[in-house]
């Protein structure tokens, strides 16, 4: 019987599907490397964490690419213990790359509505995301993009790292398996308290009181250089059992279980979890019906009553407007 098929694990063969994989992460790298050259003419903070996610984004899709045609090398190898390991790197590697192609976009999303190089046209584009009722919400969707693919991603993982387990310890019914499906458990619980916090607070308040904008900030900078120490260490690990003798793998124990799959599901989750904390804080789309739909930096819909910005403001109504910012 051929390796690939004896390898298989409920009729799927880690090592048939690398090469379409290769293939995937080599055509993500090229697009986000493309979009990286194009921001570069790009300027604003937008951009700028924009160019600050996907770069480490295309180090990681670069590498897996890489890891994933090395799989599809190993076609005729007869220890599939050493083979799956590969293919758990990769694919975990491909989790984070995928993720961070799409925070990248939500960060252009954000760039969108919110573009401080275009300041004196922001009424004119913030009124226009409600002109009808076929107006799309932006920061809903970017919501959805980014909590349902963290949780997809999760799932692919633990399924095979489920697959991987089943077939390094040929054991159906370890407790281990519980605790790999308790991590996509833990995910998706902490996706949604996510999102009804977020949605309770709203992006406007955080942004007021500062909270929010410190927490995805120091949540950007985790995710970014965190992927970046991904992308490096995880080709190196996976080249050291690579070169580990033939007659450990035949009898593979906790020493090259356990760090496959903590690389793989564990600290891939903890990535992505980042990356959706780091999300940018966008606009809050107001209600049809209403004419105005002030920048996201004022405090209410009060603040279009006030005069012009060429002109001041009377001193009586100084006291009025910040009581009135106070109270929200």
């Amino acid at each position: 019987m051929e390796p690939a098929v004896e390898c298989a694990s409920h009729g799927w063969s880690i090592v048939t599907s690398a090469s379409t994989n290769s293939q995937f992460a080599g055509a993500l790298a090229g697009f986000v490397f493309t979009g990286i050259v194009v921001l570069f003419a790009m300027r604003g903070a937008r951009y700028t964490h924009t160019l600050a996610v996907l770069a480490p984004t295309f180090v990681v899709l670069g590498f897996d690419s890489y890891i994933f045609s090395h799989v599809t090398g190993s076609a005729g190898d007869e220890l599939c213990a050493r083979v799956w390991t590969d293919g758990m790197f990769a694919s975990g590697m491909l989790g984070v790359g995928a993720a961070g192609v799409v925070t990248g976009a939500c960060w252009l999303l954000a760039a969108h509505l919110d573009n401080p190089e275009q300041s004196p046209s922001r009424d004119t584009s913030q009124g226009s995301l409600a002109a009808g009722e076929d107006s799309i919400d932006l920061p809903m969707l970017a919501a959805i993009i980014m909590y349902g693919v963290t949780v997809a991603i999760v799932l692919l993982l633990a399924m095979t790292a489920d697959r991987y387990l089943r077939i390094v310890t040929g054991d159906d019914d370890s407790a281990w398996l519980l605790v790999i499906w308790s991590v996509p458990t833990l995910v998706l619980l902490a996706m949604i308290v996510l999102g009804f916090t977020r949605r309770r607070r709203g992006q406007l308040a955080e942004r007021q009181d500062g909270r929010g904008k410190v927490v995805w900030q120091r949540s950007l900078r985790f995710a970014v250089y965190g992927m970046l120490l991904y992308a490096v260490v995880t080709p190196v690990v996976a080249g050291l059992f690579a070169s580990v003798p033939d007659g450990w793998w035949e009898r593979p124990g906790s020493w090259s279980i356990v760090p496959t799959i903590g690389i793989e599901l564990v600290v891939t989750s903890a990535l992505l979890v980042a990356l959706v904390l780091a999300a940018p804080p966008m606009p809050v789309s107001r209600p049809l019906g209403h004419e105005r739909h002030d920048p996201p930096v004022q405090a209410g819909p009060e603040a279009s009553d006030l005069p012009d910005s060429g002109q001041p403001a009377p001193a009586a109504a100084d006291p009025s407007c910040e009581q009135g910012g106070a109270m929200r």
